[in-house]
């Protein structure tokens, strides 16, 4: 049912008289390089191409895997205690004082780097920071981006918007 293609073999002196013949039965110029010459000539063009092949092929799959580093980073980040253990566990705006009032928990806070920003990109600090947690920053309306730093480099952004 299949047939397979047969596979010749000649040793390379017939093989380069059976060309020397070919070139004269068609009237051309003999060949000046001999078939060793041609042989390697083209054995070396195959193995630039096979290598280049390869190269490519593994070029290509460091492309694809490339989304696994930022995948991999983003799961090793997540995993810090810095970042997932500041919350804020409660909040509420103080008429009197004119002051938004949040509770925080967690460790590794950084009290006094903690700061906001307005809408106009001007850095308000806390009006007072508690150890036990209490942080109140002046407030009268529009956004505040409140940005709580630990101590391991992390921060955590809250919005305040009125």
């Amino acid at each position: 049912m299949f047939r397979r293609n047969k596979i010749y073999s000649i040793n390379r002196k017939a093989a380069n008289e059976a060309l020397q013949n070919v070139f004269a039965a068609c009237e051309q110029t003999p060949n000046t390089q001999s078939l060793d010459v041609l042989l390697f000539k083209n054995i070396a063009n195959t193995t630039l191409v096979k290598t280049g092949k390869w190269l490519s092929v593994s070029l290509f799959a460091l492309v694809l895997m490339s989304p696994l580093v930022f995948y991999l980073a983003g799961r090793q980040e997540s995993g810090r205690i810095g970042r997932g253990d500041i919350t804020v566990t409660e909040h509420h705006i103080d008429a009197d004082d004119q002051c938004f009032v949040m509770t925080l928990s967690g460790s590794n806070i950084d009290y006094e780097g903690i700061y906001a920003k307005k809408e106009d990109g001007s850095v308000i600090y806390p009006v007072s920071t508690d150890p036990d947690g209490t942080v109140k920053f002046h407030f009268e309306s529009g956004t505040l981006n409140i940005y709580i730093p630990d101590t391991e480099g992390g921060i955590v952004q809250a919005v305040l918007s009125k």
